[in-house]
């Protein structure tokens, strides 16, 4: 056998092994169930078992699960897939959210700072031309080594 092969089935066996088993025990369910197994349902479910797998691994690696613990841990979730890949993609898709809401409130903050400061500086402008500036704005102050002529 490659080492290749060896190394792929000794890190991902156990996971292929629960996800094989888990899918027979979904179908198993849902015969038990009396649902009408069709082509479809079980096409839609491989492409799914990819993308289940990868979840068990990423699981049972954070858990610390190895070996037989790893099996069942993605025997559940290929007999929940769907719930799971529905939990994930909700999850997943309420961070975008919160991250584009963040990004708009703080560019929103930047554009009112600059809309605040651009008609302050005209108010002061204006207040400038028509003489009702304070004595107290500084930047109206010429500077002490200007010469006045």
């Amino acid at each position: 056998m490659s080492p290749v092969l060896e190394t792929m089935l000794a890190k991902y066996g156990w996971v292929w092994i629960g996800v094989t088993v888990g899918f027979a025990a979904k179908y198993a369910l849902l015969i038990k169930k009396g649902v009408k197994v069709r082509a479809w349902l079980v096409f839609a479910d491989l492409l799914l078992l990819p993308l289940v797998a990868l979840i068990a691994y990423w699981l049972a690696t954070r858990i610390g699960w190895d070996a037989e613990a790893r099996a069942l841990l993605s025997a559940f979730c290929a007999v929940g897939a769907d719930r799971l890949v529905k939990l994930l993609t909700d999850r997943f898709l309420q961070r975008v959210d919160s991250e584009a809401e963040a990004l708009a409130q703080q560019m929103l903050g930047r554009a009112r700072n600059t809309v605040a400061t651009e008609q302050a500086a005209q108010r002061t402008i204006e207040d400038t031309i028509e003489g009702r500036a304070p004595a107290e704005y500084v930047a109206l102050k010429p500077h002490p080594r200007t010469p006045r002529g």
